[in-house]
Formats: C-alpha cells, structure tokens, sequence
C-alpha cells in the first residue's frame, strides 16, 4: 500500500507543469545593475564605506539605525545630495548599457530632548532621475527618468541608562517615478515610446534599532527594517510608429496608440536587517564593520502589466497581465537575498578651530540577480570621503567605486563587467552650545 502511494505521488508531481520565467522586455528591468541600495544615506556614513550601524551619531542616524539619534544634543539642520553613475557591458569592451543621474539624499531637522533626541527626516530611497541608453544588437533604448520612491519619517533616539541606546522610526513612502523610454530599431523600422508613471499610494514600515555601549570605546549596534506593501497607481501609454504595410508611393508611416492604468498594483518591498561594531581606541581615531542582509527573495509585483503593439487595423489589444512576478528582476524565480560585508575608518585631523576627517572604506555586495551558473554575483566596493567642520557648520564629501564581473544568465553576451559609482555631499548646522 505504502509503495502504491509513492508511486501516485512520484506520478502527480511528474504531470506538474513547468513553471518558465516570464518573458519580460529588458528595457523594464529598472534596477539590475543599480547595486548598492544600501540601508542608509549620508556622505560621512558611506566615506567610511557605509559602516555606519553602531557609528550613526549624526542626523543620517534615521537611515542606519535611529537609536544613534540619542547622540545629537543641539538642534541640528542636515541636507545631503549626490550624482550617481552606472555602466555595464562586454569585459574590456565599450559600455553597452550607460546611467547618469542626480537626485537629493537626506534632508532632517533634529531636536534634543533631556534623555535623546525626536527628528523629522526625507530620505530618497531610489532615485530614477537621470538618462540611460541601453544598446542592444537589433535596438537602442534611450530612457528619460525623474522621481523616485521616497520616505518621510518621524523618529526618534533615547539613552536608557549607561550603555543602551534605543530608537525608531515610522516611515511614510510616498511619491513615484516617471520615464520616458524611446526604442530606436537598428533592424528594421518600427520605432516605440512609451511614457509610464509609478506612483506610490501608500505604504508605512518601521526602523528599529539598539546600541550598547559595554565600554566608553567600544559599541554594538542592531537594526531591523520591516517589510510592507505599497499600493500603486501605474499608467503606461505606447506609441509605435511603422511604414504602411503593404508599401506606398510616396511611403507613409502609419502610428498607432495604446494606454491603460490601474490603481491596485502592490509591491511587497522586503524587510532587512544588520550588525554593526565599531570601536575608538583613541579619540580621533574610529573603525567600524557591519554586516547587512535585505530579504530581496521575498520581493514581489502583483497585478502588473506590459501594453501591446496595437495593429495597423483594429482596436488596441489588451496589456499582457501578470498576477505575480519577483520584484526587481521580474524574470528571475529564485531572486535572491542581497547581503553586504563592510569596513570604515575614520581619523579626525585638528588644525586650530578646524576638524578635517580624513575616511575610506571597503565592502562586498552580494546580488539579488544570478549568473549562468544560477549564483548571484558578488561586486566589491572601495570608499573615501573627507570634510571640514568649523564652528556649528561641517561640510562632508564621499566618493563610491564598486566594480564586479559575471556571465549574465542568457550567457549570449559573454562576461559582463560593471561599474557604480556615486558621490555625495552632505551639509550639517548645529544650533547653540
């Protein structure tokens, strides 16, 4: 009896379909490529290569881990901006797939209470602002991006007793992004616009964060960000433009349109978590390593859509609907969790009433998408940063490298290499005494 049912079982789950990948245009695979979504924002914090979990003294606290926010003693004003690059393409080749954008980064005010400190802080998330060109054997794409996924938060910081620091923070994303996308056939003659808008309806996750403090050197820090789901509205329109088929004299080119939107879109953004340490033997001297880990496996997109070239006769067709694909790869079933290893250093130089910090950094960045080998790639990254602080005014610079080289899963192209990079600037006023 027994080795009946294993032979009924051994038969069902032979009829079972094969679930394939969806086959998605590559001009909709926003992220791959974008790398370093890391935790947190701040030119000091990735100076020291965004070893920041249990070193986040500063208002860019919010971001890494909110119980740092119990540091800050005056009333403090924080804005922070950057430039971000990205290209990609055959090892030792020209770039076939090229981003440059600019976009703010942090934006806080900060007041002290008598045990800690509550903020009210703006921080992009992701940015698409910027140009990208994607060149392809048989088409060029050329993107044109503005906007991105933003998050108001209200936190806050407290000292509970002598070595343990606690904070929090509510997070509100809210906003979207626009892009424009032009298909210029290299074969063939039909050329496509598409104009789509992602706008977030709702969605709220929480930070929450410890340091301990076992020594007056020495301290520990523990953050934890929880998933939620964003409501979207997405509006997409399509325009394809073709010579009249069959042929006139003189040729005609015939334009066809097709739109549609929907407002019950969800993105099931994943949660994250990190460890921190970070040690300061003597007074200027500091270094930190932190591990972080995003649960990128559990990304999804419900009740996505794509729109159809429509005919040269007939009515528009319908988008070609998907009740579920993995978010951000939307091809890859096995999207992996994200994890980074990363080391900082920071040495403060003093020179008269001046602070000129001098940092760098290092880390590892493990991928949400694979290889050919079905393995996610791990990129590594290099980081420097310095500033100037005088008075109640600090002024900081960082700079971002990371590079890394895989086979892509299609292996057609050969090995990939890519290169990221981002620079930021960051500038701090603290109030009083």
């Amino acid at each position: 009896m027994a080795l009946a049912v294993l032979f009924a079982a051994a038969a069902a789950q032979a009829q079972q379909p094969v679930v394939l990948p969806p086959q998605i245009p590559p001009d909709e695979i926003d992220f791959e490529g974008f790398t370093s979504l890391a935790l947190g924002s701040g030119a000091r914090a990735f100076g020291m290569g965004g070893a920041f979990l249990a070193r986040a003294d500063d208002a860019t606290a919010a971001s890494w881990n909110p119980a740092g926010l119990s540091y800050l003693r005056r009333p403090e004003f924080s804005v922070s901006g950057g430039r971000t690059s990205f290209s990609r393409g055959p090892l030792d080749e020209e770039p076939t797939d090229v981003f440059l954008g600019y976009s703010p980064d942090f934006l806080a005010f900060t007041y002290p209470l008598s045990s800690g400190a509550l903020q009210l802080s703006y921080q992009r998330v992701f940015s698409f602002r910027g140009d990208r060109t994607i060149q392809r054997e048989t088409n060029t794409f050329f993107t044109e991006g503005s906007g991105g996924y933003d998050v108001l938060a209200l936190g806050g910081g407290f000292r509970m007793g002598r070595s343990v620091r606690i904070g929090a923070t509510i997070n509100y994303w809210a906003n979207g992004y626009s892009q424009r996308r032009e298909r210029d056939p290299l074969v063939g003659n039909r050329t496509t616009e598409q104009d789509i808008d992602y706008d977030i309806d709702s969605g709220i996750n929480f930070n929450l964060g410890v340091m301990w403090t076992p020594v007056g050197s020495l301290n520990f820090g523990l953050v934890g960000k929880t998933p939620f789901t964003a409501i979207l509205d997405l509006r997409r329109f399509r325009q394809d433009e073709r010579p009249a088929d069959p042929p006139t004299d003189p040729p005609t080119i015939v334009t066809t349109t097709n739109a549609a939107e929907r407002s019950d879109v969800l993105i099931d953004f994943p949660g994250a978590v990190g460890v921190g340490v970070s040690w300061r033997p003597t007074s200027p001297l500091t270094l930190s390593a932190d591990y972080t880990r995003t649960f990128w496996s559990k990304g999804r997109i419900r009740n996505f859509f794509l729109l159809n070239p429509t005919l040269q006769t007939g009515e528009a067709p319908p988008p070609t609907e998907y009740r579920e694909l993995p978010y951000p790869t939307l091809d890859d079933l096995d999207q992996t969790d994200t994890q980074q290893f990363r080391l900082g250093v920071e040495y403060v130089l003093l020179a008269g009433p001046l602070k000129i910090p001098l940092r760098a950094g290092v880390f590892t960045d493990r991928q949400y998408f694979r290889d050919h080998n079905g393995v996610p790639p791990t990129f590594w990254g290099l980081t420097a940063g310095t500033g100037v602080s005088f008075g109640p005014l600090m002024i900081d610079f960082a700079y971002l490298l990371e590079r890394g080289t895989f086979v892509p899963a299609d292996e057609s192209a050969g090995e990939a290499s890519t290169r990221f990079s981002r620079a930021f600037v960051s500038i701090i006023y603290r109030h009083g005494q």
